[in-house]
C-alpha cells in the first residue's frame, strides 16, 4: 500500500496532503504493512508511478466544494463517482481525474484507490494550514489509519 499526500505546502491549505504525510511520519500510528508514505505535486504521471503495482493506494488532497473549510470527503474510485472537486480546477495544473483517466486507459490503477479530500479555507501564498484545516488534521489522520488497517 502507498499513502500519497498531494499539494504545495507553500500555499497554506493546499499543503494538507503533505501535512498529513508529515503527521503519519512523525508519530507511531501502527499502520499495518508499513505503507510507503509519499508527497507529490499531483502531476498525473507521477501519481501513476507512485501507485504502480500497488494493491491499495490512499490519496490526500485539498478539495473544493460547497462544504465548510475542514470538511473531509472520502471517495472510493471505481465505486463512487469522482466528485467535481476531483475534476479540473486543481491548484496543481492537471488534477486527480486526469490521473485516474490515464491509469484506467493504461490499466495502471491500484485495485483500491481511496481519496480523502479536505475542504480548504486559504490557498494564498505562504506556509501553514488555516485553523479550520489544522483542526481537521487529527480526524483526517484517524480516518487514514482506519482505512489503511482495513
Amino acid at each position: 500500500m502507498v499513502i500519497i499526500g498531494i499539494g504545495n505546502p507553500m500555499r497554506h491549505d493546499d499543503g494538507v496532503g503533505p501535512a498529513a504525510i508529515a503527521c503519519l511520519e512523525a508519530t507511531d500510528h501502527s499502520l499495518e504493512g508499513e505503507p510507503e508514505l509519499i508527497c507529490l505535486d499531483g502531476e498525473p504521471t507521477r501519481l501513476l508511478d507512485a501507485w504502480r503495482g500497488r494493491r491499495r493506494a490512499i490519496i490526500v488532497d485539498a478539495a473544493h466544494s460547497d462544504k465548510a473549510a475542514g470538511f473531509i470527503h472520502r471517495v472510493e474510485v471505481g465505486r463512487d463517482p469522482l466528485p467535481p472537486w476531483a475534476t479540473g480546477n486543481s491548484s496543481h495544473s492537471a488534477g486527480l481525474a486526469e490521473a485516474v483517466a490515464l491509469g484506467t486507459t493504461l490499466d495502471r490503477l491500484p485495485q483500491q484507490l481511496i481519496v480523502f479530500g479536505v475542504e480548504p479555507d486559504d490557498l494564498s501564498l505562504g506556509p501553514g494550514l488555516s485553523r479550520a484545516v489544522a483542526a481537521a488534521l487529527p480526524v483526517l489522520i484517524e480516518q487514514i489509519v482506519t482505512e489503511a488497517s482495513r
